[in-house]
């Protein structure tokens, strides 16, 4: 009777495990499909260089691994490594959790079941942690004895995952107090910093959330645009996380081939291009949300010209940061990029206008 009820059960969840991969496959393509609003240069730009991004991502796992003359800069490149993997799982979260469907799967599901798969999607979508996997296994004995640092960095890697999808805003928290811990000009052991981040995002989980939303007034379009950008952080976090992870790319990169600078310069000034004017694609949609209430307040003017400067503002800060950081300045760069940007702004807007005349 109990191996009966077994066979059941297993069934059951067999069944429900189909359905939850279904459901995963469908809201991942839709993911895909809003990706093609970043248009040409998404293309041009990502699609030709994916070989390259994986070639840096293994790159830098090789650097987090091999930490004795540098733990400091290992500990820097794990924590971004960290943030990249959070930003690309709390785009996936919906589609790992089904969360439009979420209500109706306590119905005909138990709970340790809908965690249990939970975590199984949320494996098979983590690239990050499947990477740091495979170079595991290539490791002999003897190798893992000399890094056990890198133990920690793969179940801080697996932990951050669960963090994201049951408590993200400890991810936030627990961010903010590791950069402090590897911007600290100390020197400590690689392990002693993995072990850091560990305990840091352990504190993150006890501490309160703060909503600063309602003590922003809305009485300006600047008021307007700096509770959109609270209330939609999400739409700067991945992009700031993208282009720390270009710094972080083009550090490497000059390290291995300083011969090379004005090159890297000309693909991290693309990079940026990209990430900030592409910015544009969801303030032209709050624009048309709201148009007609800034018509009505006669400011619809005003309110047009401002939905370009959120985007135009992000390239600027993110070229003085790379500028200021690498110390590379060049001015005839700088001007191409800039005007690169503003046209990419443009073609942003023009784009959104033909979606929506065919859409």
């Amino acid at each position: 009777m109990n191996i009966a009820f077994s066979k059941h059960l297993l069934t059951q969840y067999r069944v429900f495990m189909g359905y939850r991969y279904l459901a995963y496959q469908l809201e991942l393509k839709q993911l895909l499909l809003q990706l093609k609003s970043f248009g040409l240069l998404f293309l041009v730009v990502l699609g030709s260089s994916v070989l390259g991004l994986i070639l840096l991502l293994f790159l830098g796992l090789g650097k987090i691994i091999d930490s004795s003359a540098a733990s400091q800069y290992s500990a820097q490149m794990a924590l971004f490594y960290l943030l990249l993997q959070s930003v690309m799982l709390s785009a996936m979260k919906s589609a790992i959790k089904n969360s439009y469907q979420r209500l109706f799967q306590r119905t005909i599901a138990r709970s340790v079941w809908l965690y249990l798969i939970d975590i199984k999607l949320l494996t098979l979508s983590n690239a990050w942690l499947i990477a740091s996997v495979l170079i595991a296994l290539d490791l002999s004995l003897s190798q893992w004895v000399e890094v056990p640092h890198f133990i920690v960095f793969m179940l801080l890697q697996f932990s951050l995952g669960i963090l994201c999808l049951y408590k993200p805003s400890a991810l936030g928290y627990g961010f903010l107090f590791s950069a402090i811990l590897v911007c600290v000009p100390i020197h400590i052991q690689s392990l002693t910093y993995h072990m850091g981040f560990a305990l840091l995002f352990a504190l993150s989980l006890f501490v309160p959330v703060v909503n600063i939303n309602g003590r922003i007034a809305v009485s300006s379009l600047f008021g307007f645009w700096c509770c959109y950008l609270l209330n939609h952080s999400w739409v700067l976090v991945w992009r700031v996380s993208l282009l720390l992870s270009v710094f972080m790319a083009y550090a490497t990169l000059i390290n291995e081939r300083a011969d090379l600078v004005p090159i890297f310069a000309v693909l991290a000034m693309a990079f940026i291009v990209l990430f900030s004017s592409s910015l544009q694609f969801d303030c032209g949609r709050v624009y048309e949300q709201y148009r007609l209430f800034f018509k009505t307040c006669e400011q619809e003017r005003a309110f047009y010209i401002s939905q370009f400067l959120s985007s135009i503002l992000l390239f600027l800060v993110a070229t003085i940061s790379y500028s200021v950081i690498f110390g590379y300045t060049h001015i005839v760069l700088f001007v191409i990029g800039n005007m690169w940007c503003v046209l990419q702004v443009y073609l942003a807007q023009k784009n959104q206008r033909i979606m929506r005349w065919f859409g």
